[in-house]
């Protein structure tokens, strides 16, 4: 039959075969269409039955009855193949509804605050792993939805889903990937084989709810989305406020199903925030070691900090140091300082703990680590100076001295064959790399650039900048005002961390001297730079500094560059011909190294306050430029970072640059960079040549474990030299600011969308009251949906061909008997 809607006729079968009438389906009006042909229908009839009634007097009625069902059999095949029958084959595709789980992965759910079953002072991950491996939540949503789990914690990934009624686990493919970052790989594997522990891993440095929100919400434009569940503490940093999308999730008809993690009480947390220790040191020095405390909750008690050393495999950690820490407010910072001295050769391993209470919400935090490289290397110093003043000839004595030290001279207007107390004597500035390269430090006094040719000039801005060399530069009467107005010497004016006058005036000519002395006047970079410091307490040094009496000169510069470091100024207020006093103490960072200005060579000064005191400064000076060359570590090439500490999650950019023997950029199209975790393991991964720069190598390197990671790579044409870098990975401070469980907002977002808030893993695992678990408080809503087949070719050439038949073979019979009765 012919349905008055649809006009098909439907197969009761597991697929739909369907049969209908093209030209009805095609009319505008279908009903007028189908009235307007049952007329002509009938009106044919009619004709037929009054042509055959007018003929039946000369015919017998069987036969007359014969003709006329003849000529309507005719008639109705005409029309039923004018209507274009046709079949086609359906399918009915119920779909079922589908739940999406969210759980927090940040790093706030490795706070210690939670219990489920038995366990107690479990942390939110392990207490959600636990939750989804012994309950029966997922359970009872995939017995009546399909299930999609998803995490969040900055990057989202999908890491199971279930069809209705099966509870299997699928990892998720890079296709399926969405917005966010997806996890890697398509395989199968049972439920009960997923290690929740390892998947809820709480690594995240930031919390994006609402961000995964929007994302799961746009799902219910695609199938029956017919709830999401939460499972956070609520705090959100990152993206999106999630009380944004409750009218995307009323427009959606998707309530919001809110778990409550964390504690609601204030937090209490101590943590290690930073482990500060030099990357190099040399046996027997005095070395200092910081470590950075941050104390939540704890108001008017009292911890210790202890500080453990290890050097060489397979050997104890013995204790160095032990601190007590008061805590006086609800939250305070405090800096401790620790003293060791190494004895051997060797790389020292630190550790700093913190004894805390039972009460701490997060151990994690209660330790940091630390290496030091103990080195016997000496520090290769050059001094360069056009005469023997009294500051060169006691640095030069004093580095000579250190054994820690090799040190040459180059006098410029020195005779030939002159007699100096150093290592090397050199008559001119080093001409080719492999000579100028080997230096660790320059010294230069009052310095004549002048001497030195294009290429020699070019050679030292290339040392500075690509080898990290480390400058020190102390200004003169003689020669320094000469040089500064040379063209050919802009590259040295460009290492220097100050702008100079660049004009002679009758003002400029008065501004070096005094006939008194003048204190530096520090600013307060300055009075916090621990290579400026005198003695071993701030109080001390500012001490012996108030007691130094200060220089009687300062060569006239316009003032510093800008991005440099002013450490000091002159402290003669008649000097200067700006409204600051000019600058005597400043730094700048030159490409990889560092440049470090005085404006007057006065500093043995302090020898009148104390004789050890010029050793100390120009020691402490020199050790703080050549750190570039420490992180170095070979002469061959150095492995840069842009810092030393980074954050959990965080994508660390390597470059490194790299020379041959005879110190040409080493080329290659990959080098081996060998990096070993917090956990001991090792990997390697390939450093790619950069383009543009013949003799550096660009990589990128995530870390994702709170600790110590060490870089390792293999110097070039060298068998067993490696260049090594530490690198320190804390745990960010956003996910830490804030870890209260956020009550209001789980409520709002379950109560506005027509969800419930649950307070507890236990509750949304067993219910409580009124309140249904959480596996069973959602219904389905699947959907069932025809899929439209194609129309079958072969039935419409067959009932066609035989509508043929019929029609040609009534007419040919109508034909036929009424030429044997002689009607034509």
């Amino acid at each position: 039959m012919i349905s008055t809607t649809s006009y098909q006729l439907i197969a009761a079968t597991s697929d739909l075969t369907t049969y209908q009438l093209e030209r009805l389906v095609e009319a505008d009006d279908p009903r007028s269409f189908l009235a307007l042909l049952v007329i002509g229908l009938v009106l044919g009839l009619l004709f037929v039955i009054w042509q055959y009634g007018r003929e039946s007097s000369s015919l017998p009625r069987s036969v007359a009855v014969l003709l006329g069902f003849l000529r309507i059999v005719a008639i109705a095949g005409a029309v039923v193949f004018f209507l274009k029958p046709t079949k086609r084959t359906d399918q009915m595709i119920i779909e079922d509804s589908q739940v999406t789980v969210l759980v927090d992965v940040s790093q706030s759910m490795a706070v210690e605050d939670e219990t489920y079953g038995d366990g107690k002072g479990l942390t939110r991950s392990e207490a959600v792993a636990d939750l989804l491996t012994d309950s029966q939540l997922l359970k009872g949503l995939s017995d009546q939805h399909d299930v999609s789990v998803r995490v969040f914690g900055g990057l989202t990934r999908r890491i199971a889903q279930w069809k209705r009624g099966e509870f299997t686990a699928e990892k998720q493919s890079d296709g399926d990937a969405r917005s966010k970052e997806e996890a890697p790989d398509f395989t199968e594997q049972p439920s009960s084989s997923l290690d929740w522990k390892t998947e809820l891993k709480p690594l995240g440095p930031t919390t994006n709810l609402g961000d995964v929100l929007a994302d799961a919400l746009e799902d219910a434009s695609r199938k029956p989305l017919v709830g999401v569940v939460v499972i956070s503490d609520g705090v959100n940093n990152s993206g999106v406020a999630p009380a944004d999308l409750t009218e995307m999730a009323q427009a959606n008809e998707v309530p919001i199903y809110t778990v409550g993690l964390g504690s609601t009480r204030p937090r209490t947390n101590l943590r290690l925030q930073e482990l500060a220790a030099p990357p190099r040191a040399y046996p027997d020095d005095k070395t200092k070691v910081r470590a950075i405390v941050h104390a939540e909750g704890f108001r008017n008690r009292s911890f210790t900090v202890e500080l453990f050393a290890k050097q060489g495999e397979g050997s104890p950690a013995t204790l160095v140091g032990k601190q007590t820490l008061d805590i006086l407010s609800d939250a305070q910072t405090e800096s401790l300082e620790f003293e060791i001295q190494p004895t051997e050769v060797g790389r020292i391993e630190l550790e700093a703990r913190i004894n805390a209470p039972t009460d701490d919400q997060y151990a994690g935090d209660n330790s940091k680590r630390a290496e030091i490289d103990v080195i016997e290397t000496a520090t290769r110093v050059l001094l360069v100076a056009s005469g023997a003043t009294r500051e060169y000839r006691f640095l030069r004595n004093q580095l000579q001295r250190d054994r820690h030290t090799t040190v040459d001279v180059l006098l410029q207007l020195s005779t030939l064959g002159i007699s100096q107390d150093a290592d090397e004597v050199l008559t001119d500035f080093p001409s080719e790399k492999a000579d100028l390269f080997e230096y660790d430090c320059i010294v230069a006094f009052d310095p004549d650039w002048t001497l030195l040719d294009a290429q020699q000039v070019q050679l030292l801005e290339n040392w500075v900048s690509e080898q990290a060399g480390a400058l020190i530069l102390i200004a003169g009467p003689i020669h320094t005002a000469a040089w500064v107005q040379s063209p050919e010497h802009a590259p040295i004016r460009g290492l220097y961390p100050i702008e100079f006058q660049r004009r002679l005036t009758l003002l400029d000519d008065g501004i070096y001297g005094s006939t008194t002395p003048w204190p530096i006047e520090f600013s307060r970079a300055g009075e916090e730079a621990g290579f400026l410091s005198l003695a071993d307490s701030s109080e001390e040094s500012r001490a012996l500094w108030a007691e130094f009496p200060g220089v009687y000169g300062c060569y006239a510069v316009k003032g510093a560059k800008p991005g440099a470091q002013v450490y000091g100024r002159y402290s003669d207020p008649d000097a200067g011909i700006s409204v600051e006093r000019p600058v005597y103490m400043a730094e700048q960072f030159y490409g990889s190294g560092r440049v470090f200005y005085l404006g007057s060579g006065e500093m043995w000064r302090l020898r009148a306050v104390d004789p050890g005191l010029l050793e100390r400064f120009y020691t402490q000076l020199i050790r703080h430029t050549t750190q570039g060359r420490l992180h170095r570590g070979s002469s061959r090439g150095m492995l840069l970072i842009a810092r030393d500490e980074y954050t959990v999650g965080e994508e660390v950019p390597l470059r490194a640059q790299l020379r041959t023997a005879s110190q040409e950029p080493y080329l290659a199209k990959q080098v081996a960079l060998r990096v070993t975790d917090p956990q001991g393991k090792s990997q390697t991964m390939g450093l790619m040549a950069d383009e543009n720069r013949p003799g550096n190598f660009l990589g990128q390197l995530s870390v994702n474990l709170q600790g110590d990671y060490r870089l390792e790579l293999p110097a070039p044409d060298s068998v067993d030299e490696l260049i090594t870098r530490r690198l320190g990975v804390s745990l960010p401070d956003l996910e830490f600011e804030q870890t209260r469980r956020n009550v209001d907002l789980l409520a709002k977002l379950a109560e506005s969308t027509g969800g419930r808030y649950y307070s507890s893993l236990r509750v949304a695992a067993e219910g409580v009251d009124d309140l249904r678990p959480l596996g069973d408080a959602i219904e389905s809503r699947a959907e069932t949906k025809i899929m439209r087949g194609k129309v079958s070719k072969k039935y419409s050439e067959r009932i066609h061909l035989t509508l043929l038949g019929v029609i040609a073979g009534a007419l040919s019979l109508e034909w036929l008997l009424r030429r044997l009765m002689k009607l034509a």
